[in-house]
């Protein structure tokens, strides 16, 4: 899988993910630290029914180790910079806006078939923004902003990620150098493994390192 993207498509995606932000409603971000014991970090929300809003990135320049080499992996963003995937706290019985940020911009296969089709979502729908799919322009009143689209899957030669929780039926597949927002709700408390289901890893079949490490292309979402 490619490890590098341009630097425009780089600086669109910075873009969105800054908007989606600045958008979005607040919650709490738990942060997997050391050894798996989880740090949480409050962002303020001013209406506790409003959904908790979530920003993960997935990069792909970090160096796993020195035999493996460079890896993808998913990194939440928040207000203290990025921290660890490893055990992710959100809350059950509750909408969730999760906003991935991906830079990624090389296609992988699957390791299950179909999971390029969306799931567990509301409207089994995700948005996706990017590069190639954003229109604006200068009108007499302002910008005219058009773009980004609604999609219910995502097609495979354009299949970079996943987001899965499997015991929750919740699959979300991420297109190559694009953010993706998804609403669901955990309507169950419990501790559930997440992972990337694209061969994003390294070894003969692209399951190894990244993507079978806890923190990389996998971990826990822990729900309460």
């Amino acid at each position: 899988m490619s490890s590098r993207t341009s630097l425009t498509s780089g600086f669109v995606i910075a873009v969105l993910a800054v908007a989606l932000i600045l958008a979005g409603y607040g919650g709490a971000v738990a942060i997997g630290g050391v050894g798996g014991k989880t740090i949480t970090t409050t962002i303020t929300s001013t209406n506790s029914t409003s959904p908790y809003v979530v920003n993960l990135v997935i990069a792909t320049n970090s160096i796993f180790n020195s035999t493996v080499g460079d890896q993808p992996g998913y990194f939440v963003l928040g207000p203290s910079g990025l921290g660890s995937t490893e055990n992710l706290s959100l809350p059950a019985n509750r909408l969730i806006e999760l906003v991935i940020t991906n830079y990624d911009d090389g296609a992988a296969s699957l390791v299950v078939p179909n999971d390029n089709v969306v799931s567990g979502t509301t409207g089994g729908t995700v948005f996706v923004a990017s590069n190639d799919n954003i229109n604006a322009s200068q009108g007499a009143a302002g910008i005219v902003l058009q773009g980004g689209e609604a999609v219910s899957s995502v097609p495979m030669d354009n299949l970079s990620h996943t987001f899965t929780i499997p015991a929750l039926n919740l699959n979300i597949p991420v297109p190559q150098s694009s953010t993706v927002v998804a609403y669901f709700t955990i309507t169950k408390a419990g501790t559930f493994i997440w992972f990337c289901e694209t061969t994003c890893g390294s070894g003969a079949d692209g399951t190894e390192g990244a993507m079978s490490t806890a923190g990389w292309m996998t971990g826990n979402v822990v729900a309460s």
